[in-house]
């Protein structure tokens, strides 16, 4: 599976990726909208009701939840236009994680259903010890994606560059 980062919005919306991948924060005016890192006054940031519009539903949504308190209003508005296959959830806090699983048992939530790995942490050993689906993050190397994508082991793969993930992935089949 090919996961687009969400600094390719909307750039990759239609690069063929199997989801795309979303660093969401709420304003403190309560505005949600996609961020990585914490928000700015000064900059202008990607809505998530302009992504909702824009994605159609056969794009899966990985929904990476920066911050705790919102996530069921959130994965509950995902879920009136998505089915829950197509939709993932990595929050950062423990509580989110509890909160999103209870109310959505079908929607697959990390670490619960999934673990995400960053890449430098991928390595045998701890690919071996998994024990449930692996997604990696965030493999933009030609190299570590061709050992990714070779990997069995792992379900995922989240880049800024799904043009060649999709490409290697498809010079594999």
């Amino acid at each position: 599976m090919i996961v687009s980062a969400h600094d390719g919005y909307p750039r990759w919306l239609h690069s063929g990726a199997d989801f795309l991948e979303m660093d969401i924060r709420r304003s403190r005016g309560g505005a949600v909208v996609l961020a990585h890192d914490r928000l700015r006054w000064w900059r202008r940031y990607v809505g998530f009701d302009d992504v909702l519009a824009a994605v159609p539903p056969t794009i899966g949504l990985h929904l990476d939840l920066k911050e705790a308190g919102y996530e069921l209003e959130l994965v509950g508005r995902v879920l009136e236009r998505w089915t829950a296959d197509r939709v993932v959830v990595t929050p950062d806090f423990e509580s989110s994680v509890k909160a999103v699983k209870a109310a959505f048992p079908e929607v697959r939530v990390s670490p619960v259903d999934f673990i995400t790995l960053d890449q430098r942490y991928a390595t045998d050993g701890a690919l071996a010890a998994a024990r449930k689906p692996v997604w990696v993050w965030t493999v933009d190397d030609r190299r570590e994606i061709e050992r990714f994508i070779a990997d069995s082991r792992i379900e995922g793969i989240i880049t800024n560059r799904p043009d060649l993930a999709l490409e290697l992935r498809s010079a594999r089949s």
